[in-house]
């Protein structure tokens, strides 16, 4: 097992050669292999999960800040028409005549005459 020129590591090796083979030393020694293989796969298979996670997060914030928030505040259009009251129409109007027009769904068309 040791071919070594040491004395004392010669006469070491040649004393637990069996031991190292079959006995209680060779259990040990499966064993700790086991167990560090067991912490590699265990140490890949976290860096594989934390790189994944990292992956599908860079995704989704990339994702959301394309999208539109379905709460975002639609932007006001400016209306077409004013509502105001029947004193103020006539203020704005003075002495200018108009027409008054009924319509089918009952609202009132109002034409200015003149001008």
């Amino acid at each position: 097992m040791n071919d070594s020129p040491d004395r004392r590591s010669r006469l070491l090796a040649d004393t637990l050669q069996g031991d190292w083979a079959s006995g209680p030393a060779a259990a040990m020694a499966k064993r700790a292999a086991a167990h560090a293989r067991r912490r590699r796969a265990l140490k890949r298979a976290s860096l594989t999960l934390t790189v994944a996670a990292a992956m599908i997060a860079a995704i989704a914030v990339g994702r959301r800040a394309r999208l539109p928030s379905a709460f975002a505040p639609a932007p006001i259009a400016p209306a077409a028409y004013e509502v105001i009251s029947d004193d103020e129409l006539v203020a704005l109007l003075h002495d200018r005549p108009l027409l008054v027009l009924p319509q089918e769904n009952g609202a009132k068309k109002i034409v200015l005459l003149g001008r």
